[in-house]
Parts: C-alpha cells; structure tokens; sequence
C-alpha cells in the first residue's frame, strides 16, 4: 500500500512540471488519469500545495554537473526534494488536511489575444479558454471558478455532492453533468450547453437548460432570453464557427480581436447595426474580414494592420 502510494505521488509530480509544456493529447492523458482514482487527483492537490509551501523555503544549491533542465522557481526545489525523499513525507502529510482547509485560496487565469488555453483541475474538470479571457480559480476548492471576462468550454466532473459552480458578475451557473460554454462581454453573459445539463442562478430563479439551450443574460437590463441551437455548435469558436445572434457589429468585431488578435474597427454609422448568423472563420485576418463584410453587405479597407468595416461598398487595401 505504501508503495502504491509513493508510486501516486511520483507520478502527480511529474504531471505537475510537465503543466507548461503539454501537447493537447498529454493533457488528454492527464485528465484521464486524474479521473482513474480519487486518490490522483488528492495527490496531485497536495503536490501544487507542497510546491507552495516549497517555494517559500530554502534549498541548497544543485550540483553543477547536474546537466537536467531547470527552473529556480520550480524545478530546482522539486529536485532536490525528491532526491532527498522528503517530499513523500510532506505530501503524506497534506493528502489529509488538505480537505479540512476552508478559507480560499484564488489565482486568476488570463489568456491574450488571440491566444488558447486548457486548463485541468484537480477534480477532473478541464476548461478550454478563447482569447482574450480571464477566470478566477481556487487551489483549495477545484469545484469554484468566475469569469472576468472572455470565453470558455467547461468540461466538467459531475460530483452531486458537490457540484461545480460557476459565477460570472452577478450570475451563476451550476453544474448537473455537464459540458457548456460561458461568455462574458461586459454586461452580457451567454451561457450554452453541449451536454448535460446546468442550473442558472440555482439560489434564485433556478433556470435549467439542458443540451442546446442558450440563455443570455444582459445584467445592466436585467433582460433574459432563451433560445435552442445544435449541440454541435456549442463552443463553436474552437473550431472557427462563430454564432451570432441579435449582437451589434461593433460586438462582433470585438469577439474576432478577441479570438484571432485581429484589429478590427467599425464605423460609427456602421457599429450598432444588429447582425444574426453564423460566420466560419479560419483565423487568418486577410480572408476572414473580406469574408465577414461580404456577409454583412459592408465594405472594408485596410490600413495597415488596421482592418476598416464601413458602409460603403467599396474594398481597398
């Protein structure tokens, strides 16, 4: 038994600094073998806390002819950790009071522009980010998580005993098995499921939308309103197809700086015309904008880097 458990921890501690640098199958890898035994995903929470408390302590300096990759904030300490053998000890003792602890313990998660991001959580969960998106996480409760702003495809855990839960502003979403996707533009929330199901504000008016229901919320307005799309497009900006419905151009615009880093500037004239529909896009800024104002019957000029929407109906560059 002690064996089988020291053979846990050597393997949470080696996913935990493989994190920067994993393809998206090591990640798919990942996530399978947390969700194997309860007990993977207790031991790699108890490595990231070990390597907390690490961090703050001091180490002697590895030899020189260690010839190994290193990184002092993180790769040094485990080295000459697990070389020593203290560290089964120290996760040993955090795998148990890990779960008495109460009092939170937030980091936030941000994308750029342009940029994706997958995150895997201790429970199993795992959440892929758009562009632009930041979300506030808890490394002493994997089954919370808000969103700033931006874009995200949860892909959850189902635990009845403790469901993941969701909030966003004023708004929360809570998990009843469930694959869906979140979007926060300022004031607006849109939540869409895949799979399963989730509860909207479960605490309050309790709204259950099941696979393709889309509900969106406007906090400033407090209007709320549902509709049905394919499952299939749920989480479509993983893919580049992008569904519109009812926002401005000046909002679609600001979704494609958001997911591709374009630089995208729509007339006056032009901005607040509502557009609904559904876009493919490939990320590639001198097909896509040509491509979108042929869709909205809107010209374009670029200057630049700058591309320029405007109601004319002429195209320059």
């Amino acid at each position: 038994m002690q064996l089988e458990r020291a053979d846990i921890v050597e393997t949470a501690i080696g996913w935990h600094l493989r994190q920067a640098e994993m393809s998206t199958l090591d990640w798919a890898a990942f996530v399978d073998w947390l969700e194997a035994d309860p007990a993977h995903a207790a031991a790699f929470d108890a490595v990231a806390q070990a390597d907390r408390m690490v961090a703050d302590a001091t180490f002697p300096v590895v030899a020189a002819n260690d010839d190994a990759p290193l990184a002092p904030h993180e790769r040094g300490r485990w080295r000459w950790f697990a070389g020593s053998g203290a560290v089964a000890a120290l996760i040993a003792a955090l795998l148990v009071p890990a779960a008495l602890v109460k009092h939170g313990a937030p980091y936030d998660v941000s994308t750029k522009a342009g940029e994706r991001r997958t995150v895997a959580l201790g429970d199993g969960t795992s959440i892929e980010m758009s562009g632009g998106t930041t979300l506030k996480l808890d490394r002493n409760d994997a089954r919370v998580a808000t969103l700033e702003n931006g874009e995200a495809t949860f892909h959850v855990r189902h635990d009845a005993g403790a469901p993941f839960t969701l909030t966003s502003g004023a708004l929360t979403v809570r998990d009843l098995g469930t694959v869906f996707n979140v979007a926060r533009d300022g004031q607006r929330l849109s939540v869409a499921v895949s799979e399963g199901a989730v509860m909207f504000q479960p605490d309050r008016e309790a709204v259950r939308l099941g696979a393709g229901d889309v509900l969106t919320a406007h906090e400033d307005s407090g209007r709320v309103t549902r509709e049905k799309v394919s499952p299939d497009t749920v989480g479509g900006w993983r893919s580049g197809s992008l569904s519109f419905q009812g926002q401005s151009l000046g909002e679609v615009a600001a979704t494609l700086n958001r997911l591709y880093a374009f630089d995208i500037v729509v007339d006056a004239d032009l901005s607040a015309r509502p557009f609904t529909g559904m876009v493919r896009l490939s990320g590639a800024a001198d097909r896509d904008v040509p491509h979108l104002a042929a869709l909205i019957g809107a010209g374009w000029r670029r200057d630049g880097s700058r591309w320029i929407l405007s109601s004319g109906a002429a195209a320059t560059r």
